[in-house]
């Protein structure tokens, strides 16, 4: 393979909501003599389609930008592309390398993965002053521009013949967000006898989730409920309460030496205990990521197996196989769900997709490393309506097809989530692209050599 050269500027952002502005930010910096790529840069002919983002974020990319709205960074997508380019700046020791800019009245503080210590572009207050500041950043820091540089009658022509038109018609999509729809009172603190590390030994049959704090324990579950899972001879003792309710409306700064975001994080961290315990007794099999959270799927059984029953975004009754077996590959694939509980103004769970691959249904493969090959290769023609339409058939059911999914999380205490995901209204909508609808299609993947690649 020759040897890379970083001239990529690579552009993440949330679909279908930022399409717009990235399609004028791409068409401004292709013309300023950059190479471009995000997910609407097919439009100007003759660029690679890269079969891998990991390969062109890790390999190719000279600078990474990042387009935050208030939505942007819940979306998995966003959430991947960003997590390989911070992966790759440790990797290669890149300075500068991602460049996060602002096009809505998102704070620009409180950012995660620590982006509000970086210097963030505003184009909030007009997109062409965010991209002088932009061409001022990028020819600082030495990014290569290209010599077959395209004319402006060019990059229009490949606009007005893309087969990606933005066209203004109104319609719905739909997020990967569960509303939380309720939650408890309280989160509540005690004191036990004990190291903390001593407490599981404890517990070992409470199914209420919690965690430890400053040397008490913290959960939902009231000092009744979660005595009744001790010894006898071990008694609780109550020490303070968190009002969740007052926490999300008034945020104060700190609440009885907790601060507001160590809580909400804590407050996540309980709620995941609790989903996964959750898919857990609904009989569904874990999968545990690089990341170290759980992907959950559904074995291959009677129940599972087959055509199973939803609701399209429109109402209408179709059906969808979660399972699937390629005979060119040997392997059932499975599709999973990860989640991301975010706890605060708007209380919801984000959904993060995934496809496990298994050689008897059941178990995962133990090869970690061609499951992540399987994954890439075999899901590269799934497009947007077929990932759309799995997580409407998994979410109908693991709910039982209600309009709630009651999580127990102590006692006879739940939170309640949509078991539908949040639709989202547009106004503009892509032009069909084509792509392959691959439901039917048994696409083998010749690992061997593309390990030799």
């Amino acid at each position: 393979m020759e040897e890379r050269k970083r001239n990529l500027v690579f552009i993440s952002h949330a679909t279908p909501e930022d399409n717009i502005f990235v399609m004028w930010l791409s068409t401004r910096l292709k013309l300023l003599g950059y190479e471009v790529w995000s997910d609407v840069t097919q439009l100007f002919g003759g660029e690679k389609w890269w079969d891998e983002i990991e390969e062109a974020i890790d390999g190719f990319t000279s600078k990474f930008v990042l387009v935050i709205t208030k939505t942007s960074l819940t979306k998995p997508g966003v959430i991947r592309e960003l997590e390989s380019a911070i992966a790759a700046e440790k990797k290669h020791d890149l300075e500068r390398f991602i460049i996060p800019i602002i096009i809505d009245d998102s704070s620009f503080g409180g950012q995660p993965y620590e982006l509000s210590e970086r210097n963030i572009i505003d184009f909030s207050g007009g997109w062409a002053n965010g991209l002088e500041k932009m061409r001022v950043r990028l020819d600082r820091d030495d990014v290569p521009l290209k010599l077959d540089n395209q004319s402006l009658g060019e990059v229009l022509s490949a606009l007005s013949h893309s087969a990606h038109q933005i066209l203004e018609q109104t319609d719905v999509a739909l997020s990967s967000e569960l509303k939380i729809e309720s939650f408890p009172e309280t989160l509540n603190f005690f004191r036990l006898p004990g190291k903390p590390e001593e407490w599981k030994k404890l517990l070992p049959s409470c199914p209420c989730p919690w965690f430890q704090w400053r040397g008490l324990l913290a959960s939902f579950a009231d000092k009744e409920t979660l005595q009744a899972f001790l010894p006898g001879h071990i008694r609780l003792t109550s020490d303070l309460s968190l009002e969740l309710d007052a926490l999300l409306n008034n945020q104060p700064r700190n609440h009885e030496s907790f601060q507001v975001r160590d809580a909400l994080n804590q407050v996540n961290y309980l709620i995941m205990q609790a989903w996964n315990q959750h898919m857990a007794d609904l009989g569904l099999l874990q999968f545990e990521m690089a990341n170290g959270y759980l992907a959950w799927y559904f074995p291959e059984d009677e129940s599972s197996s087959g055509m199973l029953p939803y609701k399209d975004i429109y109402g209408v009754s179709r059906r969808k196989q979660l399972i699937g077996f390629s005979p060119k590959n040997n392997l059932h694939w499975h599709y999973a769900i990860e989640i991301r509980p975010q706890f605060g103004h708007k209380p919801k769970v984000q959904l993060i997709p995934h496809v496990i691959f298994t050689d008897d249904g059941v178990k995962p493969l133990l090869d970690t490393a061609k499951m992540h090959r399987m994954r890439r290769r075999f899901c590269k023609s799934w497009w947007n309506p077929r990932w759309r339409d799995l997580l409407l058939a998994y979410m109908n059911q693991i709910s039982e097809e209600q309009e709630l999914i009651d999580i127990a999380i102590g006692g006879e205490l739940t939170f309640s989530v949509a078991s539908r995901p949040t639709l989202l209204e547009t106004d503009y909508v892509l032009g069909e692209g084509g792509g392959l609808n691959s439901d039917d299609e048994d696409v083998y993947v010749d690992l061997e050599s593309e390990e030799e690649v």
